[in-house]
């Protein structure tokens, strides 16, 4: 792989144009000039640059076995996916993990995997098993609030001293509005009570993860942003004109390239992706940039 220079690069939310010294597919330095290097250039100054999305889409793993198409996630800028295997008796979960690892194999985009369970199935042994398989995220069904508050938390907090797993509500039945608020507030307290790392709310399927919920499961900074030493994965928009679409929350972009880690996903409205090329990211330690809680029993 070449080493070259992205050169008047103006990064979203950004101020100056930056340019961006690549070399092996890492990104080496970014600075505001390279004027000593003779590496090859690319101007990229009709461009606005910005880190590649990462969705989450629980139903993934279904896709890629019914051959989905790959539009609705290369053709908005997404180069990982964060996805979890369902677990539903203990004594399964290596079986229904490595099912999992075999399915994802086949997958164009990296992934993060996690678990999906009810709360009677979270136990320390659960959580030490997800540790061995660096599982940094569970989702827990909360439509049984009883189930929920059954669940011995203080054990499961100790279990989660050597790697504080994230935890996310999920419904596995759409409730009405009034039992949705008050489950989930329920949720809230108890996480915050026992100082679970968790999220308060459900994550949105099949839209970029913002930076909270990146960096508490861990993916960030391993996606969601560049900088020296990571991949050189991007997306490049030009402004909104009348007829474009907004693909970029608050702002008025229009993709028009998507790079993960130095080869096209997506050109001027055509996914290019190519069957079997995503990676899995492994969280060594999730919540890393995340300020811990103290705990008190």
């Amino acid at each position: 792989m070449t080493s070259y220079i992205l050169e008047h690069v103006r990064m979203v939310g950004g101020s100056e144009p930056v340019s961006i010294l690549v070399e092996e597919g890492i990104i080496s330095a970014i600075r505001r000039s390279f004027p000593q290097y003779r590496f090859m250039r690319v101007d990229v100054s009709p461009f606005i640059m910005g880190p590649s999305h990462v969705f989450c889409d629980l139903d993934y793993p279904g896709h890629l076995i019914h051959q989905g198409s790959m539009d609705d996630f290369i053709g908005k800028g997404c180069t990982t996916i964060l996805t979890a295997f369902h677990l539903e008796y203990e004594y399964r979960f290596e079986e229904n993990w490595r099912g999992i690892k075999k399915t994802m194999e086949s997958s164009p985009l990296d992934f993060i995997i996690g678990m999906k369970t009810a709360p009677q199935r979270i136990t320390p042994g659960i959580i030490r098993q997800c540790r061995s398989r660096r599982v940094p995220v569970i989702w827990t069904d909360i439509m049984d609030i009883d189930a929920l508050l059954a669940v011995p938390w203080g054990w499961i907090r100790e279990a989660l001293n050597h790697y504080p797993i994230t935890f996310v509500p999920f419904f596995s039945t759409e409730p009405d509005t009034k039992t949705r608020e008050r489950h989930l507030r329920i949720w809230q307290n108890t996480m915050k009570s026992v100082k679970i790392p968790h999220i308060g709310l459900p994550i949105g399927q099949k839209v970029p993860l913002d930076d909270e919920v990146l960096k508490k499961i861990g993916i960030y900074p391993h996606r969601g942003i560049l900088s020296p030493g990571r991949e050189i994965s991007y997306n490049l928009y030009l402004e909104k004109d009348e007829e474009g679409d907004l693909l970029v929350r608050d702002t008025q972009l229009v993709l028009k390239c998507t790079m993960s880690k130095g080869e096209c996903l997506f050109l001027d409205g055509r996914p290019i992706a190519c069957e079997g090329k995503g990676e899995e990211i492994v969280i060594r330690t999730p919540g890393f940039f995340v300020e811990p809680t103290p705990y008190r029993l």
